[in-house]
């Protein structure tokens, strides 16, 4: 019955599709807990958050947890793996199995909306990845949602609403969860703008970074921006820092999300979500096509440094890693070949010069669609990496560029990885996880879980691997499933 009910939400106005997952949420958690406080808020009047405490984690389950989450994918490197105490839930040392299906979900083994990926994505997709605190997996959702979720059994504790995409991985600090939202659209006549090679915004509708409190979903307090707050925004002793559609680059103040200051960069930032090391960020911006350094303390530019022949979004779309001085970024660019008009450029830059260490041009292939790049991950001193161009996974020597090995996987790739005791982890377009040696490159599993993955970047807590997927679904699955 719920199953053919998600498929009849596909036919309804994006409005009322909203409207009926609520009330599918509702029904399916036992109830809703919408706080009389909030109904001054016309959006939080219209979808009332939802919070459902007899989800809550065991003490016991929280504790064995991370306790911060202060920017993508957990750390700089981007490997977003924890290890249990050795007293923790048992559960969770062999891992856990459990599937969350968000409003409007559609089945793991069907076709996509539309038989179109990024109209999947883009309407009901959890395309980013997960973030795992104090025993509550948290997620975004491109329909509007955040979700919490117990994350040893996988049940609702809250959903709280943004009024447009969630594209974000949700910050969790000192009690508060950060989300931001917005879109990858032009409105007509930023659209003129964009054609004529003047300046545009990226982004029309709510804009917004939302506190939220953690335990209960409870709006804090909102910031809305003049453009697309997509990417997710990094937070550093009691600021947050997000590059826009706007052009700008932006500090708010953590507690209370007012303007500490903001920096001019032109660019407008699409997914790029900055990484931080000592007293820089950095993030990669489009129109014009620039990765920069920018200074957390003035807000000044340190340094910026662009490719020929940058493909559309070619530099502003990817998340960087940073480890040992150097910061990691992929780019698009032509190729010059008609018939595989593209490739995917990894480059390790200095971090404090700017000056490119090494760049590998991957081979050449089609266009992809929507995304074009992929999020590189560092695991010690290897920098992994997968190609949306041609469905191949490559390691590379981080303080070299030097090839390591290569693997065939025939879908487009967007994701990072995640590495435990030397298996890289890697969800993929098909709707796969691959478990990969780290070591030499050998598959050693791999698991169709359905659906398809964007760049939805794997977290691993003890012996469960936690990813969202496009489909509308947050999934735990231990890892044993995946490696055999």
């Amino acid at each position: 019955m719920q199953r053919s009910y998600k498929k009849s939400l596909q036919i309804f106005p994006r409005k009322a599709l909203k409207l009926l997952a609520l009330l599918v949420l509702s029904a399916s958690s036992g109830g809703v807990h919408a706080a009389s406080a909030q109904t001054s808020d016309p959006v939080t009047a219209e979808f009332p958050y939802q919070f459902f405490p007899h989800n809550l984690p065991a003490p016991s389950v929280a504790a064995a947890f991370p306790h911060a989450w202060t920017t993508y994918a957990a750390n700089p490197g981007r490997n977003a793996v924890f290890a249990l105490p050795r007293n923790a839930n048992m559960a969770l040392q062999r891992g856990v199995n459990w599937k969350f299906a968000g409003a409007g979900a559609i089945p793991l083994d069907g076709p996509p909306l539309d038989n179109n990926f990024s109209t999947t994505a883009y309407n009901i997709g959890m395309p980013v990845g997960v973030s795992a605190v104090n025993g509550i997996v948290y997620v975004g959702s491109d329909n509007g949602y955040t979700y919490a979720l117990n994350a040893l059994n996988g049940k609702l504790i809250w959903a709280h609403y943004g009024w447009n995409m969630t594209m974000s991985n949700p910050l969790v600090v000192d009690g508060r969860v950060y989300v931001s939202t917005g879109n990858a659209y032009f409105n007509y006549a930023n659209t003129m703008m964009y054609v004529k090679g003047e300046r545009p915004t990226r982004g029309p509708g709510l804009n917004s970074m939302y506190a939220l409190d953690a335990k209960t979903g409870k709006k804090l307090w909102v910031y809305h921006f003049p453009g697309e707050a997509m990417p997710t925004a990094v937070y550093d002793e009691g600021y947050l820092y997000i590059g826009t559609g706007d052009g700008h680059f932006y500090k708010l103040d953590a507690a209370t999300g007012t303007l500490a200051s903001s920096t001019d960069l032109v660019s407008f930032v699409s997914m790029s979500s900055p990484v931080m090391s000592g007293d820089n960020i950095f993030v990669g911006g489009t129109n014009p096509n620039y990765f920069y350094a920018i200074s957390k303390k003035t807000g000044q530019i340190v340094w910026k440094i662009t490719l020929p022949k940058l493909v559309a979004t070619g530099i502003g779309d990817c998340t960087p890693a940073y480890a040992d001085g150097l910061v990691v970024q992929e780019a698009t660019v032509e190729s010059g070949d008609k018939k595989n008009p593209v490739a995917n450029v990894l480059l390790a830059m200095n971090a404090e010069t700017g000056k490119i260490v090494w760049q590998k041009q991957f081979e050449n292939g089609p266009i992809p669609p929507a995304m074009k790049t992929a999020t590189p991950m560092i695991s010690g001193d290897k920098v992994l990496e997968g190609s949306p161009v041609t469905g191949n996974y490559y390691a590379f020597d981080l303080k070299t560029g030097r090839e390591l090995w290569k693997v065939r996987l025939g879908s487009q790739i967007r994701s990072g990885a995640a590495v435990a005791d030397g298996v890289a982890y890697v969800p993929y377009k098909s709707g796969d996880i691959a478990a990969i040696r780290v070591s030499d490159g050998k598959m050693l599993g791999k698991k169709h879980l359905g659906g398809a993955f964007g760049p939805s970047s794997p977290v691993i807590v003890g012996g469960t691997l936690y990813v969202s997927n496009i489909y509308g679904w947050v999934i735990a699955i231990p890892l044993s499933d995946i490696a055999r």
